[in-house]
């Protein structure tokens, strides 16, 4: 995520906090969520294919930064 530097990042371990889990809808793991301005614009689980994440990732980040 270094290529986006105004996207802030979390990491959440549903073992740890199992409640999250049901808040988000999650069933599988790992996933993957960007939200910008609290909604959800994009969601990847269980294989994430990293450099089509990133394509992903980059049409949005650059929609909301023109």
């Amino acid at each position: 995520m270094n290529d986006f530097p105004d996207i802030q990042t979390r990491i959440a371990n549903a073992g740890d906090i199992p409640e999250i889990a049901g808040h988000f809808s999650i069933f599988t793991v790992p996933v993957l969520i960007l939200f910008t301005d609290g909604k959800e614009m994009l969601r990847e689980a269980r294989f994430v294919h990293v450099e089509e994440f990133k394509m992903k990732v980059s049409k949005i980040y650059e929609g909301f930064n023109s």
